[in-house]
């Protein structure tokens, strides 16, 4: 995904949308993900109505252990699970810039955390 390698090195852009634009999980959010490990410029990310699943909600969280600059993720609708919530909850404890977070529309979430079908 050439956005992602662009974003191992930029050093300037500080706000990327890429809502609603058929990123799945291995074949772009985990190269996302990757890239946010290395950036440091992106303060804004969203990644809403993607799908990213899994694989890419664990490689976006991996990346948010070591990346410092991000200050807002939207990851709304996704299929995101409970386990890929709880692994964007213990990277927290290592990230001290994310200031907002964006978990709504995640079914599998909302049933974990407030039962029901």
């Amino acid at each position: 995904m050439a956005i992602a390698e662009a974003l191992k090195t930029n050093q300037s852009l500080e706000s990327l949308n890429l809502g609603g634009n058929n990123i799945k999980r291995r074949e772009g959010a985990t190269t996302i993900g990757k890239a946010l490990e290395t950036n440091r410029s992106l303060q804004t990310l969203i990644l809403d109505d993607n799908d990213i699943g899994r694989e890419g909600v664990a490689a976006v969280a991996e990346a948010l252990e070591t990346n410092q600059s991000l200050q807002e993720l939207w990851l709304y609708d996704n299929d995101i699970e409970w386990e890929g919530a709880t692994a964007i909850a213990k990277a927290l404890e290592m990230n001290w810039s994310l200031q907002r977070l964006y978990l709504d529309r995640n079914n599998e979430i909302s049933r974990e955390v407030f039962g029901g079908d």
